[in-house]
């Protein structure tokens, strides 16, 4: 190769720079996470895409199951986690950037066997009861403090679960969306013949924060302030909002006064985010 040759190679590399390869996990979680024909596109897409530009830091989509995310997250081998709940226990191993906020309510359905469910106004009065839960999944607040004295039986699919509801083998079964527990009746309804779930009069309503996570052992960790004071500005300027709002979504509350949020406005007070993050 001639030296003009050369000159020119350095000359490519210089201007496009050197990119770093980041491990992005999905799962297909319509509208904002859609996977179709091996084609990603929804809001998150959008954002995670507008995070990583200009920071040399070229997105790798894989697409791998919630628990399996979870088990990667610990061992360091992906970078990036779009859209989950916080818990004390992910707390240990992620390092979490917020996207927003949103109203959620959990309903609790229950099994055929139990009798007189009006008497039923808390989830606090469950206790003596067997629950069923997804590994992995967040159900808010109350289940998330459970104590070791409350019975709990863990799938990781949502149809085993109305299957261990309709022949009693678990007496309670929290769900966010009354549809997705239709969707698993459906499905396994064959096999029940008779038996159909009750749900409870009552359902628990929260705020919930979202965010999207770097695990403290993944490189990219190094960029976390950088990225997060990104975020936070994404937030603040409603670029988070024009986003959902193009899809036709309805966008997460962005609420600033609070200790999220203030959390994640510290990013931006560091001085390497302050060097390398944009606007």
């Amino acid at each position: 190769m001639g030296m003009k040759s050369i000159t020119l190679c350095l000359l490519l590399l210089s201007s496009s720079g050197f990119t770093e390869p980041v491990q992005i996990d999905l799962r297909h979680r319509p509208p904002e996470m859609s996977i179709v024909d091996n084609k990603y596109y929804g809001p998150l897409i959008d954002i995670i895409k507008l995070l990583l530009l200009d920071a040399n830091l070229e997105p790798q989509w894989l697409v791998i199951p919630w628990p399996r995310t979870l088990l990667r997250a610990k061992l360091g081998q992906v970078d990036i986690i779009p859209r989950h709940s916080m818990t004390a226990e992910r707390e240990r191993y992620l390092l979490p950037m917020l996207l927003g906020y949103e109203q959620r309510s959990i309903h609790y359905l229950l099994a055929p066997t139990i009798k007189n469910i009006a008497r039923y106004h808390s989830p606090k009065q469950f206790g003596h009861l067997i629950f069923g839960l997804l590994r992995g999944s967040y159900y808010g607040p109350y289940i998330d403090k459970f104590n070791t004295n409350v019975s709990t039986i863990y799938a990781h699919d949502i149809n085993q679960l109305m299957s261990l509801l309709l022949t009693g083998r678990i007496d309670v079964m929290p769900i966010q969306k009354l549809s997705w527990a239709e969707a698993a009746y459906q499905q396994v309804r064959h096999l029940h013949t008779g038996l159909h779930y009750q749900i409870a009069e009552f359902k628990e309503s929260f705020v919930s924060a979202k965010y999207i996570s770097i695990p403290k052992a993944s490189p990219l960790a190094a960029r976390f302030h950088q990225l997060n004071c990104k975020l936070f500005k994404l937030r603040n300027a409603g670029t988070i909002d024009s986003i959902y709002q193009e899809y036709g979504i309805t966008p997460y509350l962005q609420i600033f006064e609070n200790k999220e949020s203030q959390q994640q406005l510290s990013s931006c007070l560091k001085p390497h985010a302050e060097q390398q993050a944009t606007p």
